[in-house]
């Protein structure tokens, strides 16, 4: 067997487990709410697969991404929006991801070391999965779901204070906080991601000495 093709393969077969280790910690409910709107969950689920995404690549954080979707449309929750949300949230953050970490090496490369690089691809993720998760919300909470709003609008008032009146004010502010919840789940996702690929380089589990990433930097 040629070594692009245990390459190939050991690729899929990580992809493949790392969805199913987010699946399980989706299962177990490894979970906590965001206090202003409890609806929204920040899940641990999403660190295997970026860490994927870290350590091998844009190919294989998005076929783990889909994979783990493929698998919450029989076993998760509210199917099929549910399984979507999840993957219109983590997919934007790993695109965004991917293309701030190419805009570093195009345009600020030589500005910056190895923590400039990794904020600008943050900072990209950051942007791209919010702005995905604002239209999305827009339509859900705006057209598909409205008593939603109500639910929002009580939550917000609970948690800041704020009062928001029925209808465009109560939208505005439950998209506007829904923003910060992703903003905030980007950096639970990733940083922790950053740290578990490092170690798996360090302890020699994954072949090479860097990830991914210090690939884009190499000269």
């Amino acid at each position: 067997m040629s070594s692009p093709t245990v390459s190939k393969t050991f690729r899929l077969v990580l992809s493949a487990i790392l969805a199913s280790l987010a699946t399980f910690m989706t299962l177990s409910q490894l979970v906590f709410p965001f206090p202003v709107l409890p609806y929204l969950r920040f899940e641990l689920a999403e660190v295997p697969v970026v860490a994927g995404f870290l350590l091998l690549g844009p190919a294989a954080g998005l076929t783990s991404a889909a994979i783990y979707w493929g698998i919450l449309n029989f076993v998760g929750e509210w199917v099929p929006i549910g399984p979507l949300m999840k993957l219109l949230s983590l997919a934007p953050t790993l695109i965004g991801l991917w293309i701030g970490l190419e805009v570093y090496q195009r345009t600020l490369r030589k500005r910056g070391g190895a923590a400039l690089h990794f904020g600008v691809g943050v900072s990209f993720g950051i942007l791209s999965r919010v702005m995905v998760t604002t239209i999305l919300n827009y339509v859900l909470l705006g057209y598909m779901f409205p008593f939603f709003l109500e639910l929002a609008a009580v939550s917000i008032r609970a948690a800041t204070g704020i009062d928001l009146a029925p209808g465009t004010s109560a939208l505005i502010g439950a998209l506007a906080f829904t923003a910060v919840f992703n903003i905030i789940h980007t950096f639970i996702s990733v940083i922790p991601a950053y740290a578990i690929a490092r170690a798996v380089v360090r302890a020699g589990i994954v072949e090479g000495q860097k990830i991914w990433i210090d690939t884009l930097s190499a000269p």
